[in-house]
């Protein structure tokens, strides 16, 4: 069965001469996760919101991402949905009576439909589909006692294995903060729980032990402008969860020639600070430390180490700045934007050298053992994710058979 015998799309839409003071809580794609459903922002104004948030959303409905389709962001509305708008990135389906909603979710989730609508997607780095093409996809289709036995069936077993992750990713969130704490107390304090302290000045930092300098970072570091204007360095690196790894190229040499002999030039030990989009993003992490020789792009803040400085230390420090959410007091423009020319009259702690390197010492060993608990655990969530996902595929496909009687 295609899609759009079961379904209407995108039925109604906001339209421009809306009031400016109408509110509504807005859903885009990064709200949309194929395990976790729906995550609803605050409240904003039609005049406040993205030219983007168009689509009238209502109970029963089912949004389908059309953009960046890899996601497989895809969630039903359940719910009395009232002043609900979500992008126009999303195509939203309205089931007729051919279907029933939950149903409709479900069987869009399946491997089948998945697959027709990456196969069917354009661009490699922001693939998207059209809403009209998405229509066309052949879907798992039953009959309507069937609908209903297997979404009740999967309610129930996708509820199982959602308490079981939502307590793994607890537990994971307990171990982050714990390692945060560790990092900022080591950073902020030393490892000496008996140093005598003098204020910082700073009421975010605190007391500093006595012995330590307070100090402005251009002291430490200066800000690296070398670009990559020979295209000397071809291949470039990018930020992965606080860690500085390469980029997955999947274009010709030449294609990105131009683009990057602009990028800046790094090198071991030099601390790259992502300072864009203070405003809003308040979910990445901004800073990490490069370990071998690279290019990045050159809209980030490269801090390359004096002599005497331990960078593996001050790599930790940077981070709980960014942890605490510390840049994002800073920056300018209509996105704040952090530059070197702001962040280098920042006082900082400044321990001798000696007492960077025991308390980088302390933390890598420290973190690394948390670290690995964490690596456990988001394996195990990723495994019932997929499990999940398997699931959903083999019910609604017909591959897995269950009681249709007990569940209807």
């Amino acid at each position: 069965m295609r899609l759009k015998d079961v379904a209407f799309v995108n039925l109604r839409t906001l339209d421009e001469s809306t009031q400016g003071d109408y509110k509504f809580r807005y859903i885009d794609i990064s709200s949309v996760s194929a395990d976790n459903g729906i995550n609803l922002g605050d409240e904003i104004t039609f005049q406040e919101a993205p030219s983007r948030a168009r689509r009238i959303v209502k109970k029963d409905d089912v949004l389908v991402s059309t953009v960046r389709t890899y996601l497989r962001a895809i969630a039903n509305i359940d719910w009395d949905a009232k002043d609900i708008i979500a992008s126009t990135g999303f195509a939203v389906y309205t089931p007729n009576d051919k279907i029933i909603p939950r149903f409709l979710a479900y069987s869009i989730k399946s491997t089948k439909a998945i697959n027709q609508i990456c196969s069917n997607s354009k661009g490699v780095s922001y693939p998207a589909i059209q809403a009209q093409i998405l229509s066309s996809i052949e879907i798992p289709y039953w009959d309507i006692k069937r609908q209903e036995a297997i979404a009740a069936y999967l309610d129930k077993e996708c509820e199982k294995i959602g308490r079981k992750i939502e307590l793994l990713e607890r537990k994971a969130d307990a171990y982050s903060r714990f390692r945060r704490s560790l990092i900022n107390r080591a950073v902020t304090r030393g490892l000496n729980p008996n140093v005598s302290l003098k204020p910082s000045g700073n009421n975010w930092i605190g007391d500093i032990p006595q012995h330590w300098g307070y100090e402005r970072v251009e002291k430490y570091f200066h800000n690296n402008t070398s670009y990559n204007k020979d295209f000397q360095y071809k291949h470039a690196f990018k930020f992965f969860k606080g860690t500085i790894i390469y980029k997955d190229e999947t274009f010709e040499e030449d294609e990105y020639q131009d683009t990057y002999e602009k990028y800046t030039i790094v090198e071991p030990n030099d601390i790259i600070i992502n300072g864009l989009n203070l405003n809003y993003d308040f979910k990445s992490m901004r800073v990490g430390k490069v370990t071998e020789n690279g290019i990045i792009t050159s809209a980030y803040i490269v801090l390359r180490p004096y002599n005497n400085v331990y960078s593996d230390f001050f790599n930790y420090l940077f981070k709980a700045f960014d942890y605490r959410k510390f840049f994002h007091g800073m920056g300018k423009g209509i996105r704040l934007t952090l530059s070197f020319n702001e962040l280098r009259y920042f006082e900082i702690p400044v321990p001798p050298i000696d007492e960077q390197k025991k308390i980088a010492a302390y933390l890598d060993e420290k973190c690394a053992k948390i670290d690995a608990i964490l690596e456990k655990i988001n394996t195990e969530v990723e495994r019932l994710k997929e499990l999940k996902r398997s699931l959903i595929n083999e019910v609604v496909t017909g591959q897995r058979a269950i009681d249709t009687e007990s569940h209807s």
